[in-house]
């Protein structure tokens, strides 16, 4: 079941702010703590910005808590946790930006397919996992360091133009080349790499 708008903006308190969301897991290549350090100069200028993280465990939420603590951000961090799959897309609906923090891997993100269908503007970082999928005509794609990707963060926030360039494009790629049939084939790629994988282990 999707959830309102309304309700989500309400749970958790972020009526008339401007949102910064991320999905997905907390493992440290997501370049979460990336994106805290990067928030310490966003919010020097945008006050009215929350930066919404959903995903992680008990401990890795609780890690993240402490380090925004750290740096002084903690007050614009969220953290719902995990939520259920039909549920993550109606968090789309309360976000400005969807951003991709990632410092390495080589495998595209699953949730960079939903992310281009979403309508909105994409932040990356210029990483192989990005820009096997990614361009510079759908996403800002900005070098995994904090400078960059606080710039990138407050390019967005201060371009609607861009953003509205970049959102179109992203949904005109994903109903092109990554439709839902395409998507779920890629999902069922995935999930057939993982099984022949775990039966090598065994």
């Amino acid at each position: 079941m999707k959830v309102a708008f309304n309700s989500l903006a309400e749970r958790y308190n972020i009526n008339g702010h401007r949102v910064v969301l991320y999905t997905g897991t907390f493992e440290p290549y997501q370049g979460l703590d990336l994106l805290v350090e990067a928030a310490q100069e966003v919010v020097r200028t945008k006050k009215d910005v929350r930066f919404l993280c959903v995903g992680g465990n008990e401990s890795q939420i609780g890690r993240m808590n402490s380090l925004t603590h750290q740096r002084g951000v903690a007050e614009y961090f969220i953290f719902p946790g995990t939520v259920p799959p039909e549920e993550v897309e109606s968090f789309f609906k309360i976000a400005t930006i969807l951003i991709s923090p990632r410092t390495s891997g080589t495998n595209t993100p699953l949730k960079i397919y939903s992310y281009l269908r979403a309508g909105l503007p994409i932040l990356a970082t210029k990483i192989i996992s990005h820009t096997q999928v990614l361009t510079d005509d759908v996403a800002l794609l900005v070098e995994p360091h904090p400078e960059s990707l606080s710039g990138g963060v407050l390019q967005l926030l201060e371009d609607a133009q861009l953003c509205g360039r970049l959102a179109e494009n992203a949904l005109r790629l994903a109903e092109t080349s990554y439709n839902s049939d395409a998507y779920h084939r890629k999902i069922a790629e995935v999930f057939s790499f993982l099984a022949a994988k775990s039966r090598r282990v065994s």
